[in-house]
């Protein structure tokens, strides 16, 4: 009867300690992922809304971030609004190293024309109605190089100033 009765209060024992883990427990918070403890799945933010998941056996899924089994608990809100943050602030970065390439790209290949000579390509472009991209191209560069400020631009392109992007892409022209 003592068997049975230490027997039963171990097994007692053990249920009680074997309940399930609470979400803080069971994720792991390691940089730009969460890991299961459980299952050994990894959390990855990819982009805004949407987590990749890397299941233990290589195979790979997207869900919704607040489809996560974490989602809603203080502690991963707070974790997701970083990986958040650190998103948007890399994205800003590329925008802004590409922004700068795009400048420099530019500058090359207007850097055997003088100031002048591009303000009167421009204007010859301009009655030749030339595509609004390469217009754009060289007010560009004319107002990098403070040839043209950035309120004049809009009344030499001949278009409304919510229309003009100084940061746009072109296909190189073919020399001929």
């Amino acid at each position: 009867m003592k068997k049975t009765v230490l027997l039963i209060l171990s097994i007692a024992f053990l249920v009680s300690c074997a309940k399930e883990k609470s979400i803080e427990e069971r994720y792991l918070y390691e940089g730009d992922k969460i890991v299961d403890v459980e299952t050994g799945d990894e959390y990855i933010m990819e982009d805004d809304q949407q987590i990749t998941i890397i299941h233990t056996d290589g195979t790979m899924e997207k869900i919704a971030v607040d489809e996560t089994p974490f989602y809603g608990s203080a502690l991963s809100d707070e974790y997701l609004k970083s990986l958040e943050a650190k998103m948007t602030e890399r994205k800003e970065k590329l925008l802004e190293e590409k922004k700068n390439q795009l400048k420099e790209v530019r500058r090359s290949r207007y850097a055997n024309i003088s100031d002048d000579e591009l303000l009167k390509q421009f204007k010859q472009a301009h009655a030749d109605g030339l595509d609004m991209s390469r217009q754009m191209d060289m007010i560009a560069e004319l107002v990098d190089r403070g040839i043209v400020n950035t309120e004049e631009a809009p009344g030499l392109l001949e278009i409304s100033p919510e229309l003009i992007d100084l940061d746009i892409e072109i296909d190189e022209i073919k020399e001929n």
